[in-house]
């Protein structure tokens, strides 16, 4: 089988750098990524055919350390491409699919009959130069009609560059967010994210910048006093929105990757541990009496927290086809979801089980963490993790049984 071949019409938009990356490097780890997803056996053979008026130094091809799929040139031939497209088109994640279903028919090649001169006189074919086989391919290639789904679209003006950034962050989000994170942390994470997709940075870097703020929430909660109860939850209430940033920037710029997965979810369960540990100091402090109470119960639940979490990391999925479809609408991650279809939870009910999964979601927790520390009653916050956490351990080893 032939590899699949597409043709890149560049001209100065490859240097244009919309959601932290430039143009040809967006579409280039599109195609990437398309052929990763689509199982290619091939490269698939991506020709870059710069304008030809632009001078040899603004020239350039993608050197993405991640870019294993592709294989670039700049030899044009007349050979037949899959996709012809412009490095003034903006895909969105996962839009090259649409593209090389829909857009296959501007993708015919350009021969000699394309430059055939009006005059019946004239007899010879002449080949089109370089200039008017650019211009040919440029208008087959923005006559692709808008899509339906919204996968793609062109920039035409720099100016449009601020608004497709921002739909585009829109899009950014996961099925799991709950509904604090749809509507308060996300709109907050996306302001901060556009701002740093315009620097280099990563997601790592983000996580591991970040990660300071839990540890000093914690430091502040052990003060045990109302004030540092209630800032104390603010800083994991700010990390909470924060921790939103690594995960943009990496659905941003390609740069999804599992050991990114599992630092994040490393740093957010030692978050929980600091928060437990946090308060059963504070309480302590607040209550010299039987404040010992409260740091055995902070202790317990960060030894419970430790122990769920290492469980759902090391626990074996369960078997092709034994687990039943996701019908929570994608509100679980994968460690979870085959929890609750064994744990018995949906014998209450879908409505049951989606609204309790909702309401303890960590960005509705830790919202709702703030609001009792503010009308005094951080004591409520720790008991209410520690049963939480011990009735989700129990469900797991529930579920391990069966």
């Amino acid at each position: 089988m032939n590899p699949c071949r597409v043709l890149l019409l560049a001209d100065e938009s490859a240097d244009w750098i919309v959601a932290g990356l430039r143009q040809l490097d967006r579409l280039a780890l599109a195609i990437d990524e398309y052929a990763v997803d689509n199982n290619e056996t091939a490269p698939i053979v991506v020709c870059i055919f710069w304008r030809p008026d632009l001078d040899e130094s603004q020239r350039w091809i993608p050197g993405n350390p991640r870019l294993t799929k592709v294989a670039f040139t700049q030899d044009i031939d007349t050979q037949p491409y899959d996709l012809v497209l412009t490095t003034r088109l903006f895909p969105y994640r996962k839009g090259v699919r649409s593209l090389f279903s829909e857009g296959r028919a501007s993708a015919r090649p350009i021969s000699s009959d394309d430059a055939l001169p009006k005059s019946g006189d004239v007899q010879k074919h002449v080949p089109p130069s370089e200039k008017e086989s650019w211009e040919n391919y440029r208008r087959a290639a923005e006559s692709l009609p808008p899509s339906a789904q919204g996968a793609w679209e062109y920039i035409t003006a720099g100016e449009q560059i601020d608004r497709i950034e921002k739909k585009f962050l829109r899009a950014s989000g996961k099925s799991q967010d709950g509904f604090v994170s749809r509507y308060l942390n996300r709109p907050i994470s996306r302001a901060i994210t556009r701002l740093l997709l315009r620097f280099p940075a990563t997601p790592d870097a983000w996580t591991w910048l970040i990660f300071p703020i839990p540890v000093i929430g914690s430091l502040v909660l052990s003060h045990g006093t109302y004030s540092s109860f209630v800032w104390g939850l603010v800083l994991f209430q700010i990390f909470s929105i924060l921790d939103g940033c690594d995960g943009e920037i990496a659905r941003a710029k390609f740069m999804e990757s599992e050991r990114g997965r599992k630092l994040d979810d490393l740093f957010d369960v030692l978050s929980n541990i600091l928060l437990v540990l946090g308060l059963g100091f504070g309480l302590r402090q607040a209550h010299p009496r039987f404040g010992w109470l409260y740091l055995v119960e902070g202790i317990v639940a960060g030894v419970l927290v430790a122990i769920n979490e290492w469980y759902l990391a090391t626990r074996k999925p369960a078997p092709a086809g034994e687990a039943t479809a996701d019908s929570l609408g994608g509100a679980l991650y994968p460690r979870h979801r085959d929890l609750v279809e064994r744990s018995g939870l949906l014998r209450f009910g879908e409505k049951f089980a989606s609204l309790l999964i909702q309401l303890t979601k960590r960005d509705v927790a830790v919202l709702f963490f703030v609001f009792l520390a503010a009308i005094g009653l951080p004591s409520l916050i720790l008991h209410l993790l520690f049963v939480v956490t011990a009735a989700s351990l129990g469900l797991a080893l529930k579920a391990r049984l069966l």
